[in-house]
């Protein structure tokens, strides 16, 4: 009865090890092949403006180099934290992106209390595929063209300089506030639901100026004034607008990556196609225009890039948390 009891075990593990066999080379030949299904790309902002625009184009150029569908699907809402929580807690086989950047991955970490995600340990980056500086905009009534003379005139009223902002305790939020300390600009931060309704109100006069990503085409239209921006280089739109560092400012200097992030988990050989498939994307003519026109300096490179940026700006925030120089509300 021992004796047949053994056999048994003997072809059940027999068996087992068999299709274990099976599985390991179906999984083996499925990552060679991969991708063998739709991507999905997690934008955790809205459908229609230039976080969704960049995202789109670059799906279209990985569809191409990849042969396989790369679907955008918008889960905005909390600055990204929704999407990036749906997209940490999918599937680690390469078919979940998430577009990950500052305010998601960087700031949430010290902003959110109750963020359900860990913005690092939780995903492994894939691209950053480009960034750009924090800019001060202002309406063309406002009698100013320099930010010397932006923070002279914002001393001449009790309240300052009316400056919209793309949510409180949003990146462009965090560093207005630290452009007003080291300046000592006298302004009043008005918070909208993104960039889109603050520019609404920049132009019905509502609000003089606003801290976010400028809109180059109301600035060609003569309808805004470029002030100056947080980056290390000059927008080429506007060659002759100095930098926040090179008008005497250089603690000024910051800017909001961009890029793919995957859920932790997603095997290396994954990482290094999709990477590829995304730098070959970025050399594409009709994603370098829609990037440029959204005000993006495209970047690209090997994957630790993104991460090695954003880490930096966890420090740069927790160190600006703990001297209490920035507010989240």
């Amino acid at each position: 009865m021992l004796v047949g009891r053994k056999k048994i075990r003997a072809v059940t593990v027999a068996i087992f090890l068999g299709a274990l066999a099976i599985g390991l080379t179906q999984r083996s030949s499925e990552a060679a092949e991969y991708p063998v299904h739709p991507i999905r790309i997690i934008v955790p902002w809205p459908a229609g403006g230039p976080t969704d625009a960049v995202a789109r184009v670059l799906a279209q150029e990985m569809s191409d180099t990849l042969n396989q569908s790369v679907i955008i699907d918008n889960k905005a809402g909390a600055t990204g934290a929704i999407g990036s929580d749906v997209a940490a807690k999918s599937n680690p086989d390469g078919y979940t992106l998430v577009v990950a950047n500052t305010a998601s991955h960087a700031l949430a970490k010290i902003s959110n209390p109750k963020l359900t995600y860990d913005p690092i340990v939780d995903f492994r980056p894939v691209i950053e595929y480009g960034n750009y500086p924090v800019a001060v905009m202002s309406t063309t009534s406002l009698p100013v063209k320099t930010l010397a003379e932006f923070v002279a005139f914002s001393k001449t009223t009790d309240d300052g300089v009316l400056v919209g902002i793309p949510g409180a305790g949003s990146v462009s939020h965090i560093y207005g506030q630290l452009l007003q300390q080291k300046t000592g600009a006298r302004l009043t931060f008005i918070p909208y639901r993104g960039d889109a309704p603050a520019r609404v109100d920049l132009l019905a006069g509502n609000i003089q100026a606003i801290a976010a990503t400028p809109d180059f085409g109301l600035i060609a239209e003569g309808k805004a004034r470029l002030i100056g921006s947080t980056g290390t280089r000059r927008w080429p739109q506007a060659p002759d607008v100095l930098t926040f560092a090179e008008a005497g400012y250089p603690d000024l200097i910051a800017s909001i990556s961009w890029g793919f992030a995957a859920p932790a988990g997603t095997p290396d050989d994954v990482i290094k196609i999709l990477n590829a498939a995304v730098n070959r994307a970025l050399l594409a003519k009709q994603v370098k225009k829609i990037m440029v026109d959204n005000a993006y300096f495209v970047s690209g490179g090997p994957p630790e890039v993104l991460w090695s940026g954003l880490r930096q700006q966890i420090s740069q925030f927790e160190a600006m948390a703990r001297a209490g120089t920035i507010k989240f509300d």
